[in-house]
């Protein structure tokens, strides 16, 4: 049953709080929220909204690290409940509710022998990750999740459901790959191509002092975005995580995490070799490699980022080389605040895809504060944004993802394609029924 709360009702405070995964709940109050346990729930909030005069904005799996779902004023429809998934054996393809979580799809898709390169935290809602272009499991070697995205099902400022594709409403289409929370409609339902699930997966963790930083980092960057793309690797600056989530004593290390999908336990192993190149190989504290479920690769993933505590991230694009960047980055790496805020670098392959999704570079920088005292946010605020800020002369741009507009404007798209995206937004929403970026 639909729940509609207006500001001041008992149980407002809960679902408005509730819509949020962060700790860190923003001091913006919608008039209105829809709690959608339908589809039909949500066309008729969106033709309450319109009759009323609300501007509109959605929340899917409430990921979002500034809360970009949560305005002031206007209605906010949760659509968290809306999570069916379908997968078709015929056609090979699924389809999605925007509130259905990555790791739900995974796990439809694994009797089938089928995968889809969900996000790699398990319960980030699909309709933000795939609005924002969707970087995932398997993406070095697929490309960005909205890659693969078939159709999608649009609700439109006028209450209307229009299906878009390559074919049929092909702008609306264009939008809804790339546009993430500046999307000027609502998705509700995601039509997507699968691919065959690599029977097994290798992990590997190297854990490497801050004292070899330069030469670690260099390597990385060097090697990286020429490594086989079946290989998932992510450089990171932190406190390094034990097997009950927790964190080890002692100062900031360098991990590097890596995982491979392959057809044989041989294979994926092989693969894996290629981190061996390392020049300080030898000097890692901990070196493994083992057969992993996609369980624990999730749960790997979430022990960097464990919800209940405050979180902001910020990010980066940049093809500049080991050369510019290890010196520039050394400020970033070396100043890791605490033991559960972390740096990463990701490698990335260039996939180019006819949709909004644009801004991409060789190398991936982002940084996450997490911090428990509300009377510590401007110190870990400004330490995500003033280092992403300092970085910006090597920056190509920014992912959504990983967005901090409302502290740090950015940009976020292509020239080209931001232009095309407003124009379209003109088209498609030109009362301004949606609200658009956070901060912009």
């Amino acid at each position: 049953m639909t729940e509609t709360y207006r500001r001041g009702d008992d149980g407002y405070e809960a679902a408005r709080q509730s819509a949020v995964w962060n700790d860190r709940k923003p001091d913006r109050f919608p008039d209105v929220i829809v709690v959608a346990e339908t589809e039909q729930d949500v066309v008729d909030a969106v033709v309450s909204a319109r009759e009323r005069g609300l501007r509109v904005k959605v929340r899917s799996g409430g990921h979002s690290w500034t809360a970009s779902g949560i305005r002031d004023g206007g209605m906010l429809i949760d659509m968290s409940r809306l999570r069916e998934i379908t997968y078709d054996p015929r056609s090979r393809t699924a389809t999605a509710q925007p509130g259905a979580y990555g790791g739900d799809l995974l796990k439809a898709l694994e009797p089938h022998g089928r995968f889809f390169p969900s996000g790699h935290c398990p319960t980030v809602g699909l309709g933000g990750y795939l609005l924002q272009g969707g970087l995932g499991w398997q993406s070095r070697l697929l490309g960005p999740a909205c890659a693969s995205v078939l159709a999608v099902d649009v609700l439109t400022a006028d209450g209307e459901i229009i299906h878009a594709d390559e074919h049929e409403n092909s702008d609306l289409y264009w939008a809804a790959r790339g546009s993430g929370p500046g999307f000027f409609g609502i998705v509700m339902r995601f039509h997507l191509r699968t691919h065959p699930r690599p029977p097994v997966t290798m992990a590997s963790v190297q854990v490497f002092p801050l004292e070899v930083y330069e030469e670690v980092l260099t390597w990385a960057i060097e090697t990286g975005p020429d490594l086989d793309p079946r290989v998932e690797i992510l450089f990171v600056a932190t406190n390094p995580r034990l097997e009950d989530g927790s964190t080890a004593p002692g100062p900031t290390a360098i991990q590097i995490i890596a995982c491979a999908m392959a057809d044989t336990e041989a294979e994926a192993r092989d693969i894996l070799s290629a981190l061996d190149t390392n020049p300080v190989f030898d000097t890692a504290v901990t070196r493994t490699t083992f057969p992993a479920t996609m369980d624990q690769m999730y749960a790997a993933v979430d022990a960097l980022e464990p919800s209940g505590h405050r979180w902001l991230a910020d990010n980066m694009w940049t093809d500049a080389g080991a050369d510019v960047l290890v010196p520039q980055l050394r400020e970033l790496f070396t100043t890791v605040p605490n033991d559960i805020s972390h740096v990463l670098w990701y490698p990335w392959r260039d996939h180019p895809v006819d949709a909004a999704f644009s801004n991409t570079g060789r190398s991936y920088i982002a940084a996450y504060a997490g911090w428990d005292d509300p009377a510590q946010d401007d110190a870990y605020v400004g330490w995500v944004t003033g280092q992403m800020r300092r970085l910006e002369p090597l920056s190509k741009g920014i992912q959504l993802g990983d967005e901090n507009l409302v502290n740090r404007p950015w940009r976020y798209l292509a020239e080209d394609n931001e232009r095309r995206l407003e124009e379209l937004r003109e088209q498609y929403d030109p009362d301004g029924r949606f609200f658009g970026y956070l901060g912009l």
